[in-house]
């Protein structure tokens, strides 16, 4: 397996499990009480936006020979995984004093249009050509 397999795999667990973590750092920090459901319904809330972005990285993997293509093929895993970790984390060390974790049932939305968005940007890039798949 390469390492953008490999990776691509991790980003599967990646952001769910930081979207459970940021839920846990915000009820830390005392804004609100979730319940145990709360962080199952979290991690598998998450795992709607990962799965299938890992499974159309896998699919643009499979026609990869290219190291440079490879790195392309996963970034509709790459991208959502790391703005979602990262504003989960942020809004779990600084959570929203009107809302406190809506932001964890509002966020999948804007992750999964992020997700469509870059892989038409890499459909766009494989199909005319612009990075080869042997590059």
């Amino acid at each position: 397996m390469t390492t953008q397999g490999k990776i691509n795999l991790l980003g599967i667990v990646l952001l769910p499990a930081a979207a459970v973590l940021g839920a846990v750092l915000a009820a830390a920090n005392g804004v609100f009480e979730p319940y145990r459901a709360t962080y199952v319904f979290l991690f598998v809330l998450n795992c709607s936006i990962t799965l299938p972005a890992a499974l159309l990285s896998w699919l643009f993997l499979r026609r990869s020979s290219g190291n440079t293509s490879r790195w392309i093929a996963i970034l509709p895993t790459l991208i959502p995984v790391a703005a979602g970790s990262l504003w989960y984390l942020w809004r779990g060390v600084v959570p929203a004093a009107v809302a406190p974790g809506a932001e964890y049932v509002g966020a999948p939305q804007y992750l999964f249009v992020c997700l469509l968005l870059v892989t038409l940007v890499v459909l766009i890039v494989r199909v005319t050509g612009i990075v080869p798949r042997t590059a």
